[in-house]
């Protein structure tokens, strides 16, 4: 039997075990130990060593016992000794007691939190061979409660047909991100073919006498009139139709000129307005629905870059098929993970729809305006 452990649990392990380790002889002492009274009596400057003060106090045996401990306590104080072995006493206190190991605890928690986060790699697991008693690491391994969890991915559609841009703010919901949510809203429409970038020779200085290629972005070819667009999308690609085409920079230009340096207009006046209206959000923030929706997203993103080796490996196919199904959302996934996903289809083309094959490409074409 293998056990498969990723970095955050074997941190929450490493920490129980850490406390178990300081406070095992506290649990042990509060189980088999007597209590009695004691007499705390300062010690002198001349006198005192590692500690400030010395305890007394009389056991069952009806022997007086001593042991030393730095405490602020004064006079009498509850001791709790083992009956057996009367010298392992402790001042029964929560300074003496309890919160000189917690705070050993968390010191020590301190070098075992970056021992595990350099120790293990994000996606990494640290692997536990029961049965020949063997430690690696690796990526997680494909199980059968995967194979249960990414069934059920597949066959479970979204409970709404979220757009990227109404992710984007599920995601976020702060008018500081309205830059993301622009940027993702292009990327859709350049997706969709509603855009189109082609890159033209210009000269990007006037001091360079060779010209560079460089992105320009217009209307694409399914773009009409006719189409059903958001206010948010209709406002954006209002931009290009006075214009045959637009380099990146331009379009942030424009946008600027229209609602301000941090696009603080298009969020009050075309973001807001359209998110007011939407079912997944009341009094601009998400509601129960939008949660759901934000946490199925979010439940197919983690479970990709968690078996992303597996997935592209062994499930390729009906990876393309999940991807599918969260309507242009996975342009939110890491681009490090989607960067692989791309590389992996195009190798096999062959196997995969062209359709989505198309969109995984558009999607790797990033549009951003900052």
């Amino acid at each position: 039997m293998v056990i498969q452990i990723g970095r955050i649990k074997l941190f929450i392990i490493s920490v129980i075990l850490l406390f178990m380790f300081f406070f095992s002889p506290n649990i042990r002492m509060m189980i088999i130990g007597e209590k009695a009274n004691g007499t705390v009596f300062k010690l002198s400057a001349f006198t005192a060593g590692e500690h400030n003060s010395r305890v007394n106090f009389v056991a069952l045996d009806r022997k007086e016992y001593k042991f030393e401990v730095n405490s602020n306590v004064k006079g009498t104080a509850k001791v709790i000794y083992d009956p057996k072995n009367p010298e392992d006493a402790y001042l029964f206190n929560f300074m003496n007691f309890v919160l000189e190991k917690i705070i050993f605890s968390l010191l020590a928690a301190i070098p075992t939190t970056i021992f595990v986060f350099f120790f293990l790699k994000k996606n990494q697991y640290l692997f536990i061979d029961l049965k020949r008693f063997k430690l690696n690491k690796g990526l997680k391994r494909w199980t059968e409660t995967d194979e249960v969890a990414f069934t059920h991915l597949l066959k479970t559609p979204l409970s709404y047909s979220v757009q990227p841009f109404e992710y984007a703010y599920l995601h976020y919901h702060d008018s500081k991100f309205t830059h993301i949510l622009i940027n993702i809203t292009l990327q859709k429409l350049y997706i969709d073919n509603q855009i189109e970038i082609t890159n033209k020779l210009v000269q990007v200085n006037k001091t360079d006498d060779k010209q560079k290629p460089r992105p320009f972005v217009s209307l694409g070819t399914n773009y009409t009139t006719n189409n059903s667009f958001s206010r948010i999308e209709k406002e954006l690609l209002s931009i290009f139709e006075q214009s045959e085409s637009l380099r990146l920079h331009e379009i942030r230009l424009k946008l600027q000129q229209k609602f301000g340096p941090e696009f603080k207009k298009f969020h009050t006046e075309i973001v807001k307005p359209f998110i007011d209206q939407s079912n997944l959000f009341t009094q601009g923030k998400p509601n129960e629905f939008g949660k759901k929706i934000h946490s199925e997203i979010i439940a197919r993103i983690s479970f990709i870059e968690k078996h992303l080796d597996d997935l592209i490996q062994e499930h390729l196919i009906d990876l393309s098929k999940l991807l599918n199904t969260m309507n242009e959302c996975w342009l939110f996934i890491p681009i490090e993970t989607f960067d692989k996903i791309r590389s992996e289809m195009i190798l096999r083309k062959e196997e995969i729809p062209v359709e989505i094959l198309h969109k995984i490409n558009s999607g790797y074409t990033r549009i951003s305006i900052n």
